[in-house]
């Protein structure tokens, strides 16, 4: 079938024996649902193909019916198909109002509410956090499911001659924030926003010193959101079913100049 999805997360690549390099984008169609696009070339789409976050894309899907999890929103798509249809900028007035109408109806009250929802095997949703901090753990000091996702198959690939990968990332970003929930007990949640993971490769060319470098991605990962009307899109990856952040939407707080 046929859809027009708004793109509103893109997870960093991820090496695959099968597909080389791909993204997993997460979507809300025309209609109001959520949708999980994957696999997706990205690097290897037609200049023309490539979308961006906030882009309405148009796109053949189907339901994954091979996902061994067998998550509700989960759909392959052809990628021959993708077409960009426009953009839902924020235009000169700063004005988020169109994305608010289209991501903010369907927002959820807490994490809690949404582990909840796994049983009927729904993964993907929109949460407002109470943000306490932002942090970088070493890989070699992540627990073991964590430290697999971020290096996952990358050994195999790089040893039989994968030619152009993507530089490794060693740090897991995390935030650490409750929710607005009684039974919440506070939670410590890694971060894939493709967004901050390209900030860290792209600034490490301005900021060679580690300190450095990290000050400036904390300044604009923790510092300006604290000033923002921060959301997190979260969503389950497909090998232990734990929920990430996978995104972040960040409009300006109600009556405050952007």
């Amino acid at each position: 079938m046929r859809e027009k999805i708004l793109v509103v997360a893109k997870t960093y690549p991820n090496l695959s024996k099968k597909y080389v390099e791909t993204v997993c984008i997460a979507g809300i169609n025309d209609r109001g649902e959520w949708r999980r696009i994957y696999p997706i070339p990205f690097r290897k789409l037609p200049f023309e193909k490539r979308f961006t976050k906030y882009d309405w894309i148009e796109a053949d899907i189907e339901k994954n019916i091979q996902e061994k999890l067998k998550r509700l929103e989960s759909y392959k798509v052809d990628a021959n198909t993708i077409r960009v249809i426009k953009k839902i900028g924020t235009g000169k007035n700063r004005d988020w109002q169109e994305r608010n109408s289209v991501i903010l109806p369907l927002k959820n009250s807490s994490l809690e509410e949404l582990k909840k929802l796994k049983s009927e095997k729904k993964s993907l949703g929109l949460i407002k956090p109470i943000v306490v901090d932002f942090i970088r753990t070493p890989l070699e000091k992540c627990r073991d499911w964590e430290r697999e996702l971020i290096e996952g198959s990358q050994r195999t690939l790089f040893e039989t001659g994968y030619q152009s990968p993507l530089e490794k990332i060693p740090w897991k970003f995390s935030y650490i924030f409750k929710c607005n929930n009684s039974q919440c007990k506070g939670h410590n949640i890694m971060c894939e926003d493709w967004e901050l993971l390209q900030s860290w490769r792209s600034w490490r060319k301005n900021y060679p010193s580690d300190s450095e470098l990290w000050e400036k991605i904390r300044e604009r990962y923790f510092e300006l959101m604290k000033k923002r009307d921060l959301h997190f899109f979260m969503g389950t990856e497909s090998r232990y079913n734990k929920f990430l952040i996978i995104g972040l939407y960040y409009p300006p707080q109600k009556n405050a100049e952007e």
